[in-house]
């Protein structure tokens, strides 16, 4: 995987970390709008019950009291919190409908209720049991119906008081109108203290989910085009970089005037293939090749056509040489090959081939030839001690008369002219 490959996973996964907090958010944002909504029901409803029970009824009371109403009197439109609450919210959310505007469900539940419309369910039942079993001031949660999510409350209504107990306590001391609404069989027998009601509301998300899937889908937009245009711009950055950068590696490593690797280059690579051979058990082989009589050319001709000749003899060797071999300038008219995976029988072989194809250059009508030396790496062999052996396989090429390629074992042929 290449460096331009990893930064494109980099982007991705930062794509996909931040559409995953974006999703969460999108969420969030339903249930903070929901919340919302949840404690401006709340805030009414606690004001609803204090003014029925604090202003509205005391009112009734004292009517009855002055004998302005009759004491049997029993009206649930002014009397029961339950009732005007139930229908203020039937009323609303008439209102809502008409508006397009997302309904609530609400309901004050009771395992004990008058009105069957009142009745707590299952859910509401358990929910009640812990509220009076417990100091739990309220439950919430998020819970999902027909595929469709809901923020779930429930509260106390609040617990009996003495006030409460003639119309839920017994029967026989109701007023007799809220009997003849009710009958005597619901509603009765609670105590002071007990809780005999929650306010239960469910709240669907599905429209606040909309609205921020909305605005999510433009930021998503936003982020793919600002990720995608920053990407660009990073690999417009690197790929410069690059291209400085094999730039001055290219000085560094690179020989001016012929094109092949320098000497500094030459030292690094055999370091590397000696050691890797080393661990590896593989075969490793250097060739040392020089021009021969190359001073004569320069002071014939000029140093601008010796320049000319070390420019076609690496033309020339680097065609033979196989695609993993290198060759290095590591003088004025010295060579090196490296060829990794490559015993001493065929580095001779290459190394004739090599001599021959230079044989056949000529400038200004004067054969051009080199003189060879190859050697292979042994196990004890380090990165002096195997230069020195190729460089005694060179001289002694040298020595023998030149245009010739010597090992720098005694026991393998070498090659002649």
């Amino acid at each position: 995987m290449n460096k331009y490959s990893l930064l494109f996973l980099v982007f991705v996964a930062t794509f996909i970390f931040v559409e995953l907090m974006l999703q969460q958010q999108v969420e969030n944002y339903a249930v903070y709008e929901n919340n919302e909504k949840l404690n401006d029901i709340l805030i009414n409803q606690k004001a609803l019950h204090t003014y029925v029970e604090e202003m509205q009824k005391p009112v009734i009371y004292k009517l009855k009291q002055e004998k302005k109403l009759y004491s049997e009197f029993f009206d649930p439109n002014v009397l029961s919190f339950t009732y005007i609450a139930r229908n203020i919210h039937q009323i609303e959310n008439k209102l809502l409908q008409d508006a397009n505007k997302t309904q609530k469900y609400y309901k004050l539940a009771s395992t004990n209720p008058r009105n069957a419309l009142n009745k707590a369910n299952e859910f509401e039942k358990e929910l009640i049991k812990k509220f009076n079993a417990s100091d739990l001031q309220e439950f919430k949660e998020m819970i999902e119906e027909g595929g469709q999510k809901f923020l779930y409350y429930a509260k106390p209504v609040g617990r009996n008081k003495e006030s409460c107990m003639r119309c839920h306590s017994a029967a026989d001391i109701a007023p007799q109108e809220l009997l003849k609404i009710y009958g005597d069989k619901k509603g009765f027998n609670e105590h002071i203290g007990d809780i005999r009601a929650i306010i239960s509301i469910k709240i669907p998300l599905q429209k606040e989910l909309e609205n921020a899937k909305t605005y999510y889908n433009i930021i998503t937009a936003i982020i793919v085009v600002s990720l995608l245009f920053i990407y660009v711009i990073i690999v417009f950055l690197m790929k410069q970089l690059d291209v400085k950068q094999n730039k001055l590696e290219d000085l560094v490593n690179v020989d001016e005037l012929t094109k092949c690797y320098n000497r500094r280059s030459f030292e690094f690579d055999l370091n590397n293939q000696i050691e890797q051979v080393k661990r590896t058990k593989t075969e490793l082989s250097l060739i040392s090749f020089d021009i021969d009589y190359f001073k004569a050319i320069n002071d014939d001709y000029g140093h601008l056509v010796g320049d000319t000749v070390l420019i076609n003899l690496c033309k020339i060797v680097q065609l033979r040489n196989r695609k993993y071999d290198r060759l290095y300038r590591v003088g004025g008219e010295e060579f090196m090959i490296v060829l990794p995976n490559t015993t001493l029988e065929n580095a001779l072989l290459i190394a004739e081939r090599i001599r021959m194809d230079v044989e056949t250059y000529k400038i200004r009508d004067r054969v051009v030839t080199i003189s060879l030396g190859a050697c292979q790496h042994k196990q004890e062999d380090d990165f002096t001690k195997l230069y020195k052996k190729v460089d005694a396989a060179l001289y002694k090429a040298k020595n023998n008369g030149r245009n010739r390629v010597e090992s720098c074992q005694e026991e393998i042929l070498t090659f002649k002219k």
